[in-house]
This record gives C-alpha cells, structure tokens and sequence, in this order.
C-alpha cells in the first residue's frame, strides 16, 4: 500500500469517526489510526487491511472476545487495531484512548507483565518476554495505552515489537 492509499485510509476513517459512525463516545479528533505506523515505515511491513476504529462496548466485546471489561472498568473511551504483515509474519497493534493518563496507567499496571524489559528509557513502555511463543509490548502515552504483539519469539521479532511501540508513542 502506498504512503498516498495510506493517506487516504486514514483520512476516510477520520471523517466516519467524526460524522458519528457507529454508537458510544466520540473518538478525541487527535485519536485515528494516524497514531499508527504508515505502511514501509518501518522496514517492508505493510497494513495488511484498513484499520478498525471501535467506539463501542459492543464492538470492543467482539474485537477482543472476554478481555473489554478490563478495558471499560477503566475508563475506555475507543480503540483502532491494525494489523501489519511482512513476509509470513504478522504484527498486531492496538491504541486505546483510555480518556485520561491515569486510566491509560492503571490499565498499563493493571496489565504489567511479570516477566518483563523496559523499552529503551520509557518506563512506561515494556515487552512481555515470558511468553513461550511471542512477543507483547505494552505502553502508556497521555491517554493512550498501546499493545503491540507478534507471534514469534526470535530477537528480530523481539525488536520489531519494540520499534512499533516506539512509533506508535512518538507520534
């Protein structure tokens, strides 16, 4: 997909959120799949589909199956997922606009895997790497809490997992 369809996806879905698709809060207008990695921006990953912006309890129930109350316990306002593919790997990101920074914390501790590293100095930003199989990233920027997962467990998976969350934050 090109930078320019990228573009285009981004744009679309911005203006379904804000002509008030679907039921439940309103997305905050800085929070669309624009806080994602383009496709190529790291590497030859590639968005394997347009993001999926969920702005409500219902569709969160049906993206994540058992998992939404911890999210809307909290404090979940919406969501966009995103799934990046490279080769016969994939790459999944989540960005909950959880409405405050202490919400998207107290998920993020809620949340805090046992065995961990931190991601570069962000203290708030750490990989599970006591999965047998993969890689997930947790993270808190302001009012968002990231999740970036891979199914793999190779060091280059380990870095591409960090290198999503990273973009997803500085954005």
């Amino acid at each position: 997909m090109t930078k320019l369809a990228s573009t285009l996806i981004s744009i679309m879905l911005s203006g379904l959120v804000l002509a008030g698709c679907g039921a439940g809060p309103m997305p905050s207008q800085s929070f669309s799949s624009s806080r994602l990695p383009g496709s190529n921006e790291i590497d030859t990953w590639v968005l394997s589909g347009p993001p999926r912006v969920i702005n409500n309890d219902t569709a969160l129930y049906n993206e994540i199956d058992g998992a939404a109350p911890k999210y809307i316990e909290r404090g979940w306002v919406s969501s966009v997922y995103a799934t990046y593919q490279q080769g016969g790997s994939t790459i999944q990101v989540a960005v909950h606009d959880m409405a405050t920074s202490d919400n998207a914390q107290a998920i993020f501790f809620y949340d805090l895997p046992v065995s961990r590293v931190q991601i570069d100095n962000y203290s708030n930003a750490v990989v599970d790497v006591g999965l047998a199989t993969a890689y997930q990233a947790k993270a808190v920027a302001g009012q968002y809490y990231i999740e970036v997962s891979i199914d793999d467990h190779s060091d280059g998976a380990l870095d591409y997992v960090k290198r999503f969350t990273l973009a997803v934050i500085s954005r």
